[in-house]
């Protein structure tokens, strides 16, 4: 979809939701706000109801533009970036607080398909990920879809705990969010994982248990092969000597 559909978009549904807190929400009332035809509103969206859901993917699609003006933002440690992200959709929701406290619920939080805005929230977290160069090497281990669904899971509760605090300046919400973005900066960024691989690699190599493994392994197969056929005809042989010697007796 081109830029200017996207914003056309965009624009009828901030329209529409203006509507629905003042209950005038209709296709009729949307078109003498916004000018545009019931034609033209319904090639972008299917009915009614879509153009309410539109508002959650397009938080996170007016986000991206916001990025894009901020010239250090891939300088950004990865808890700074999920952290920006939050703090930004709350105060974009916040200017429609009404609106997200009656459908947030409906919408995404018991939505039991995939929607648009989960898919653009996972897709945003892996961007943060792939393009950070602080990663490390042992994360990629468990950086699949799991754990890019458990992050958007995470947002959505971060989400849901917002609209249920009554904190002053919901200074819970945001301690909260500092804590979790700061655990995943730190699981993601360490490299004890990484350092012991390059230990296990380095005493492999520098100490023989390569080596040392392969005569283990040796010793124990000795344990099963045959012995020597020397050794049994002395044995047969010692046998014979004493039968001959006992007959003589």
């Amino acid at each position: 979809m081109n830029t200017e559909k996207l914003n056309t978009k965009i624009e009828l549904t901030e329209a529409a939701i203006d509507l629905y807190i003042e209950d005038k929400f209709s296709i009729p009332n949307l078109t003498k706000k916004t000018g545009k035809t019931a034609s033209e509103i319904y090639s972008l969206f299917p009915n009614k109801k879509a153009l309410l859901k539109f508002y959650y993917p397009s938080l996170v699609i007016r986000y991206r533009a916001m990025i894009g003006e901020i010239e250090d933002f891939e300088s950004y440690t990865i808890s700074e970036k999920l952290s920006n992200f939050a703090f930004t959709l709350f105060d974009m929701m916040d200017e429609r607080r009404e609106f997200v406290e009656d459908t947030f619920e409906k919408y995404e939080w018991t939505c039991t398909s995939k929607s648009e805005f989960q898919q653009e929230i996972k897709d945003l977290f892996k961007d943060f990920f792939t393009t950070d160069g602080n990663i490390a090497t042992s994360a990629g281990f468990f950086m699949g879809d799991l754990f890019y669904a458990s992050l958007k899971t995470q947002f959505l509760y971060l989400i849901k705990f917002w609209l249920q605090d009554d904190s002053d300046d919901r200074e819970r919400t945001f301690a909260l969010t500092d804590k979790i973005t700061g655990f995943i900066e730190e699981l993601v960024y360490s490299t004890i994982v990484d350092k012991g691989f390059d230990l296990a690699k380095y005493s492999l190599s520098a100490f023989g248990f390569r080596r040392q493994v392969e005569d283990f392994n040796d010793w124990v197969s000795s344990w099963f092969e045959d012995e020597p056929e020397e050794e049994v005809e002395i044995e047969i042989e010692d046998e014979e000597e004493n039968e001959a010697n006992n007959n003589s007796d």
